[in-house]
Parts: C-alpha cells; structure tokens; sequence
C-alpha cells in the first residue's frame, strides 16, 4: 500500500489526478490516500514529482531507521551498561508484545 511522506507533498494534486480508485484526496494542502479505497496500483508512487509517495517496502524501512534512532537518542540520556542493558531489554519485550498484538489481529483477519 502507498503512503504519503506530508513533509514531502507539494500539493502538486497528480497524484490525486492519476488515481484511478478515486482513493486519494487533498486535506489541508497535502495529499491523503484513502485505505479502504485504494487498490494498490503503485500509479501514484510513479507520478510524485517529489518521491513523497512511497511503497510499503520503503515505508517499513523509513520507520525502523526512525524507531532506531528514537532509541538510540533514549539510550544516551542513560549513563552505564546497566540501565542501558535494562532499557534494551524492555524495548525488546514491548516490540515482541507490539508483534503478538500484529499476529493475533492477521490470523483473526484471516478468518473472514
């Protein structure tokens, strides 16, 4: 599925133009898709002049490098290995949880 990069959208509107689900709009001079409308052609990430369209793919690893240097940035407001083990250890076990939640809600999901 696209996703749009707000800091990046121009309000160029060819993006909206081009889609042909009609599942994207402009809200407060920047381009939003739809989820539910969209049939993920890929047209619109072709189209942005600006590449503030991007895949899943990309959007998956734009928000683990943002996730990392989150933590990283958390990390250095604690002094010593001990905390900083504790800190990793607890980030760890909120991102197992995180993904039970994902894994539970796709098998349900799936039921349908």
């Amino acid at each position: 599925m696209p996703w749009i990069l707000k800091k990046e959208c121009i309000a160029c509107k060819k993006c909206v133009k081009r889609c042909p689900a009609d599942a994207i709009s402009m809200s407060k001079g920047k381009a939003v898709i739809d989820d539910h409308m969209c049939i993920y052609c890929g047209k619109c990430v072709k189209v942005c002049p600006v590449h503030a369209v991007l895949k899943d793919k990309e959007k998956v690893e734009l928000d683990v490098e943002t996730n990392i240097r989150s933590f990283r940035k958390k990390m250095k407001k604690h002094k010593g290995p001990a905390p900083k083990s504790r800190m990793l250890k607890g980030e760890l076990k909120l991102l197992e949880r995180q993904k039970k939640i994902i894994q539970g809600t796709i098998k349900e999901l799936r039921r349908f």
